[in-house]
């Protein structure tokens, strides 16, 4: 996969994931006190992975193909903790 590629695959998974989050959100609103801490408490473990998988995203962008090896490497592993944290947060929201 190319650079131009990588980051319009992530910038769109990026934005199921944004969406998701919100719906997350608005049902966190709705639960009881504890249910809703904890899901809160996911909620903003998964808002730093996004914020970390966006910055590598811009970074990525503007990399020339030198850096591209090097930052492609930095957004996987940001990637792979956004999924994980995704996971979880998903978990507490349907209740398991």
């Amino acid at each position: 996969m190319n650079q131009d590629e990588f980051v319009a695959k992530a910038k769109e998974q990026l934005d199921v994931w944004n969406a998701e989050v919100k719906k997350m959100q608005a049902e966190a609103e709705k639960m009881q006190a504890q249910g809703q801490a904890k899901l809160k408490e996911q909620l903003a473990q998964v808002e730093e992975q996004r914020k970390q998988v966006q910055s590598q995203l811009e970074k990525a962008s503007e990399a020339n193909v030198q850096a591209w090896s090097d930052l492609q490497s930095g957004a996987k592993d940001a990637w792979s903790a956004m999924e994980k944290s995704m996971t979880e947060a998903r978990k507490r929201y349907s209740g398991d």
